[in-house]
């Protein structure tokens, strides 16, 4: 690790842009550790330097963040490190003090776009400090968010266009016009039912040589006052007025994007939509070296070819021997059918691990976002029984000392992600490469990406569990279960092949598990609270009545009612979860009129 620092430090202090180094040490393998050390001894070193040597440290939340500016200053013996984020922003004076700056995964992708633009300020103030420019970037993780997609669908357009007021149409005459083709575009393709296809903007400039270039900012900025909530539910409620507000801004720079760069059609399901997508990758940053237990798998590092460069990991770095994989094959593991069959499905399972583990067992699950507050209501018969769910997980600890993990219900990608990655990465293809997306000796290139993110996303989520710890100098690991449900085909044996090259030395067995057949009836054992809080979280801006609340928890009236009073108590642990959430319980009229519901406001 420090070898490969040392030498992105070299290439940019002699104005060298190299490829990426993406350093790809198993988890728990101490990448995060090294980095940490390494710029608390670089910082020691600067102080007796003429040509010190400052440095960027790039994480994936904000907590992490002041977890690693703690660990850095107290290898350092003194304040050497400091963190910049949403929740604590500093001054550029103040940044340009400290030798090395810890900043968010999103924050070093909002300053991306600057940085592509010929380093423009947004990076200049992150990468400037006291000594010069910071000579070395190190990226904890791959970067998440970097592919920047775009989906505009007929009914955006439409909700866009009804808000559009006479003044507005008169004003913004070209814009208005520009959304109005975009729509009719959108409508034949539609009602020809074609399949993917490249849709140029051009096209429409071609056909309405009078419409001249499109600029949507100035509309944008003139709907910022329209009173949706009166416009179109004939209220007054800002919330609704709020929520609207972002969906149509956000409609009108989805389009703008069409209009400035390439897009093309799809259909998923019955949704019909031009799609596009860019890359926030800041490729000038000073010395990047990315560090990414999953690189071998990640597909995104393929498609950047020789802008990125794998550095070989030594042999045995790890050892996963006392870790046992059990795999049942079982089909309908994808979301749609895991969000049908979830409950009677999840019955059936937390009956067979209840056979299968001790009482004392620590067990983490992971899900889908749609079902994590069934699982956490009906629970398992364990000391303890937490649950995630796919897209926050990643880089968490928060299950680091369970001793199994339960990977149930798999997060595919479809094939307008893998479109807008392949094009944000290797730029505009054609129809035919639409119809048969080839490329480097792969014959459907969208399916191995796939594939491959799946494998990506499972190797993560295992790795939250205590598998990640190495408890010896052979880098192996405390016991420990994973039982994993995979697809019936060659996803599912190409999935099995990645995660035992990611973790050498993992036991395999046969789990003779089936997801489907007679129904299990077993009491509830989990929390309501914890059920109640994970299902919010899922939901949409708005209000939901606690008649919803009680059915889709399976509360008796008993429950209900002990609900109700957990939420009229402001300083109860589950209000409060609900409160950081924008939750609030709101209690309208009186006797037989008497309402109760949690209302989520929008975050701003």
């Amino acid at each position: 690790m420090a070898k490969t620092f040392n030498e992105a430090i070299t290439d940019s202090a002699n104005g060298v842009q190299p490829p990426w180094r993406i350093l790809q040490p198993p988890t728990g393998s101490g990448k995060t550790r090294g980095a940490c050390l390494f710029v608390a001894m670089q910082a020691e070193l600067n102080a007796a330097s003429a040509a010190p040597v400052g440095s960027i440290i790039v994480t994936r939340l904000i907590d992490e963040a002041g977890a690693l500016v703690s660990e850095i200053n107290d290898h350092a013996g003194r304040e050497v490190a400091i963190a910049h984020h949403s929740r604590a922003p500093k001054s550029a004076e103040v940044l340009q003090q400290y030798d090395t700056l810890v900043i968010t995964h999103q924050a070093c992708v909002n300053a991306a776009a600057s940085l592509n633009a010929s380093r423009g300020t947004a990076f200049e103030r992150l990468s400037r400090w006291r000594g010069g420019e910071r000579l070395l970037t190190i990226i904890d993780e791959a970067l998440a968010n970097v592919v920047d997609d775009v989906k505009v669908t007929a009914d955006d357009i439409a909700e866009v266009q009804r808000y559009i007021t006479n003044d507005l149409n008169k004003s913004f005459p070209t814009e208005c016009t520009a959304l109005r083709l975009l729509g009719l575009a959108l409508a034949n393709y539609e009602a020809h039912d074609g399949g993917a296809s490249v849709f140029l903007p051009d096209a429409i400039n071609a056909a309405y040589p009078d419409v001249p270039l499109v600029n949507f900012r100035p509309l944008r900025a003139a709907m910022k006052g329209t009173q949706y909530d009166r416009l179109g539910a004939h209220m007054e409620d800002t919330e609704t007025r709020l929520r609207i507000g972002r969906k149509v801004d956000r409609t009108l720079e989805g389009c703008q994007a069409l209009f400035d760069q390439w897009s093309y059609y799809a259909k998923s399901g019955d949704e019909h939509s031009f799609n596009s997508s860019s890359l926030s990758v800041p490729w000038g940053a000073p010395g990047p070296v990315v560090l990414d237990a999953t690189a071998r798998a990640d597909f995104l590092w393929d498609l950047f070819e020789d802008k990125a460069r794998l550095v070989p990991t030594p042999s045995h770095v790890r050892d996963y021997s006392n870790a046992t994989l059990h795999v049942a094959r079982c089909s309908g593991v994808g979301k749609r059918s895991m969000v049908k069959s979830f409950k009677t499905r999840f019955a059936r399972l937390a009956a067979d691990l209840e056979k299968r583990l001790s009482p004392t067992s620590s067990v983490f699950l992971c899900t889908h976002k749609a079902n994590a507050h069934i699982a956490m209501s009906d629970g398992m018969g364990f000391e303890r029984f937490a649950v995630g769910h796919w897209n926050a997980v990643d880089g968490r600890n928060d299950w680091a000392d369970c001793d199994t993990a339960v990977i149930f219900g798999l997060p595919y990608r479809d094939q307008i992600w893998a479109n807008n990655t392949f094009f944000a990465a290797k730029g505009l293809q054609t129809d035919e490469w639409l119809q048969s997306p080839v490329w480097k000796g792969h014959a459907d290139v969208r399916r191995v990406m796939q594939q491959r993110q799946l494998s990506v996303s499972i190797i993560q989520a295992i790795n939250r569990i205590r598998v990640r710890r190495a408890v010896d100098e052979h880098g192996r690991c405390p016991e420990a279960n994973i039982y994993i449900v995979l697809p019936k085909d060659v996803d599912g044996e190409a999935i099995l092949t990645n995660i035992k090259a990611d973790m050498p030395g993992l036991k395999v067995a046969d789990w003779p598990f089936e997801m489907d057949g007679p129904k299990v009836k077993r009491p509830r054992k989990g929390s309501s609270h914890e059920a109640l809080v994970s299902f919010m979280e899922a939901r949409l801006p708005g209000r939901t009545p606690l008649s919803v609340i009680k059915r889709e928890l399976s509360l008796s009236d008993t429950g209900l009612k002990k609900l109700r009073e957990t939420l009229g108590d402001k300083e109860h642990a589950t209000t409060k979860a609900l409160s950081a959430l924008g939750v609030e319980y709101l209690v309208t009229g009186r006797g037989r009129g008497r309402q109760s519901f949690l209302a989520k406001h929008q975050p701003a």
